[in-house]
């Protein structure tokens, strides 16, 4: 049986094209092969549905492809430049920037005058000024979520986000510690959450039980990452409403070994605890099946 012809890639449908330069990313989209393969190809790449997403976070592979002369530039300057060719090619229909962790307020500011209808950002940086945040969040009228370090988990900045953004749902914290002022800081400045993610962070059951409680709305919580005791029976049970719930327990992921019963500090792990797991967590344990 004779094999059917192969279709040449650059025959394939314009909108077929940009669906696989999305997947290309922005490394391949701005110093890959991609759109020097054929004059379609270089269409699609400068489609700008095709920059609705820009994730900027590797660097060293967003940089490597570059002539040499651009190595002497400034990473500062450098990612300016790149975010004014993200930013022209997609014509304001940018919706998620995740920019790398040098990253300052000054390419915040820059993305609220280039790319007003932002949807979500990712800013890793550790140093920045909540005057400069909150000017720029004051711009960002459609955003729904942002991911941030701790140093800007404060009741004013993030009341300011709630206030000039009213879409917003979506927060993922960086962070070692997260106590229950943390946890009411968050809650009580913003109370519309539906997803919140904390990974890698040392929590109290006082903590998550403070987000299970006053997030009335929320629907995912992920605080996967750190190794904890403080998954109890009564956190369980508060978090069955939940469609998504990650975790890690102290002693065994995925094993149920602490409960209001036996205590936070008084488990012996070769005798685990053995009160029965809701249904609603063992699904958990199985895998989500549809992570948002």
């Amino acid at each position: 049986m004779a094999t059917p012809p192969s279709r040449p890639w650059a025959e394939l449908q314009h909108d077929l094209l940009v669906a696989i330069m999305t997947h290309v990313g922005a490394p391949g989209l701005l110093s890959g092969g991609a759109p020097r393969a054929c004059s379609s190809w270089r269409a699609a790449a400068r489609d700008p549905l095709a920059w609705r997403r820009v994730d900027l976070r590797d660097w060293a592979a967003l940089t490597s492809g570059r002539r040499a002369s651009s190595s002497r530039v400034p990473v500062h300057a450098a990612l300016f430049g790149i975010l004014e060719v993200a930013a022209t090619l997609a014509e304001g229909r940018i919706e998620a920037v995740l920019l790398p962790e040098f990253a300052d307020e000054d390419h915040l500011l820059f993305l609220a005058e280039r790319c007003p209808n932002l949807h979500y950002f990712s800013l890793p940086s550790t140093c920045m000024t909540y005057d400069q945040f909150c000017k720029a969040i004051g711009e960002f009228h459609s955003l729904k979520g942002m991911a941030v370090d701790e140093s800007l988990i404060n009741y004013d900045v993030l009341l300011h986000v709630h206030q000039c953004c009213p879409d917003f749902v979506e927060l993922k914290v960086s962070a070692l510690y997260v106590d229950e002022e943390m946890a009411s800081i968050i809650c009580n400045s913003l109370p519309q959450l539906k997803k919140l993610e904390i990974p890698s962070s040392d929590m109290p059951a006082a903590a998550i039980t403070k987000f299970l409680d006053c997030l009335e709305e929320l629907e995912y919580l992920d605080i996967s990452g750190y190794e904890t005791s403080a998954i109890s029976s009564t956190v369980l049970e508060k978090a069955s409403r939940l469609k998504v719930f990650l975790w890690n327990s102290k002693f065994e992921l995925g094993e149920f070994v602490d409960c209001s019963n036996c205590g936070e500090h008084n488990i012996n792990p070769g005798e685990p605890c053995k009160c029965m797991m809701e249904h609603k967590v063992m699904d958990w344990l199985a895998g989500p099946s549809q992570a948002s």
